[in-house]
């Protein structure tokens, strides 16, 4: 069997491709402080171009009858979502690395992308999964990513307590009264509950906040 060293060359320098464009994104999640980051997504993003070309090569190049190069690339899928399942986790109320999850299959596109030599679109999902942080600070600026959590008060003290939400940028998805007491369930954050518990403090606002089940 002859094997083409043109056609190595070709993979090797799209593994190249695929292995700076596993630093971005893995530099710019460990900037993040999540758990995949530079060496992580550089791994997932460089085997996943080796397999993607190995299996192109194969099918193509030396002529493997009944060979589809979409096979192994479907194999990536899947073996991926293990390794992205591993980083989810649920502390108490909560659910913590779905993002990461997220980010981890993505970089196995673009390594698949780069191994097939579609670098325009993988170049372009690199700079869409670069835009998670300035979205992320978005979502939390105006409300509308955080935690749910459930405030409990006494209901004469509702109604300032709901435009303090608004000044803070935490939303109200909910709103009940039960005898004396009012129930509050918000969409906030751990910075904002910092600001809420200082400023009710201030105006002598008794009340129990506790995160709900999601």
């Amino acid at each position: 069997m002859v094997i083409d060293y043109s056609i190595q060359m070709t993979i090797a320098f799209r593994l190249l491709i695929a292995f700076f464009a596993g630093i971005l994104i893995g530099y710019d999640r460990e900037r993040s402080g999540k758990v995949a980051g530079l060496r992580t997504q550089m791994l997932v993003c460089v085997g996943s171009a080796l397999f993607a070309g190995l299996s192109i090569y194969v099918a193509n190049s030396l002529g493997v009858l009944g060979q589809d190069p979409t096979r192994i690339m479907a194999q990536i899928v899947s073996g991926v979502g293990f390794l992205g399942a591993g980083v989810i986790l649920k502390n108490g109320n909560r659910l913590s690395g779905v993002t990461t999850a997220a980010t981890i299959w993505t970089t196995a596109a673009i390594g698949v992308a780069i191994g097939s030599g579609f670098y325009i679109p993988a170049a372009t999902t690199v700079f869409l999964v670069l835009m998670l942080n300035p979205m992320a600070a978005l979502q939390y600026k105006f409300g509308t990513k955080g935690n749910t959590y459930m405030m409990t008060l006494d209901k004469k003290d509702m109604k300032r307590v709901v435009e303090l939400f608004g000044q803070l940028h935490a939303r109200v998805l909910q709103k009940s009264v039960h005898l004396s007491d009012a129930h509050i369930h918000l969409l906030s954050t751990e910075e904002k509950n910092d600001k809420l518990s200082q400023e009710l403090d201030d105006m002598g606002v008794k009340f129990s906040l506790e995160p709900t089940e999601e």
